[in-house]
């Protein structure tokens, strides 16, 4: 059984994840972290997270006040709100999963540093399916290598802020590694409008032909089911940087 404290208890990703994980057998929420100044600080989660019941999981305007209740604090929430969880986590030593991106290059770093004492995990998209084309793309990267221009497609909701997204940017990362392909001459194309969950297109333009690997999410839930298996995975790892590579087994 995992314990675990979840930020953003509102919010559209995090609400699911309550959902998610109290319906698993191996996932115990201890507790909820939301913004100093909210109607719903002392509240029941699954109330706050419209689970609609009481789970006995209260939610906090401070991390500090339920963290050593936990193992793990799930957090996908906004960059500068992560990186103070994360600081915290590693202060009381508890693992820390995070799905939030458009973090600065220095920000990234202090996910590294805090890798040294805690098991942490940085996941843009939690989808298995889309870990499934992050590799597929790997291998057409290897195999197309220069013969192809590459670009990316990235399509989400227009609160999105992020462009690209942290899976576009992590799909270019694949390509580059594995087809030795300079990251600077992928091109991106974001697109914000209405609701749209999330889509990804990769397309290899090469001459008279071209090859395209896309995804589409037609609802959230993908990602809220993949962020439990991670925080059931993270439970009890060493400390260390830990990617939704090492749930997958490909």
């Amino acid at each position: 059984m995992v314990n675990v404290v979840i930020t953003a208890p509102r919010g559209h990703m995090d609400s699911l994840i309550v959902k998610a994980a109290y319906e698993r057998e191996d996932i115990r929420i201890t507790g909820g972290v939301g913004p100093v100044g909210r109607e719903y600080i002392g509240s029941d989660i699954g109330l706050v997270s419209g689970l609609g019941r009481n789970i006995g999981a209260l939610v906090s305007d401070n991390l500090e006040d339920v963290i050593n209740e936990c193992d793990l604090v799930v957090d996908f929430s906004r960059p500068q709100l992560s990186i103070g969880f994360l600081k915290t986590c590693r202060q009381h030593k508890k693992a820390f999963l995070c799905g939030t991106t458009g973090f600065s290059p220095e920000q990234e770093a202090l996910f590294e540093d805090a890798a040294d004492e805690i098991p942490v995990m940085k996941a843009a998209n939690t989808s298995f399916v889309v870990n499934v084309m992050r590799k597929l793309l790997g291998q057409a990267a290897k195999n197309l290598g220069s013969k192809a221009k590459i670009e990316i497609i990235d399509l989400h909701s227009e609160t999105k802020i992020d462009a690209p997204s942290g899976t576009a940017l992590e799909l270019a990362e694949e390509i580059s590694e594995q087809g030795k392909h300079p990251t600077e001459e992928i091109v991106f194309h974001s697109v914000r409008a209405g609701d749209i969950p999330s889509s990804h297109k990769v397309i290899f333009g090469c001459k008279g032909e071209m090859l395209e690997i896309s995804h589409h999410a037609y609802s959230w839930e993908c990602y809220a089911t993949g962020a439990c298996d991670a925080i059931q995975y993270l439970a009890g790892q060493e400390p260390g940087l830990y990617t939704m590579d090492d749930i997958i087994q490909f």
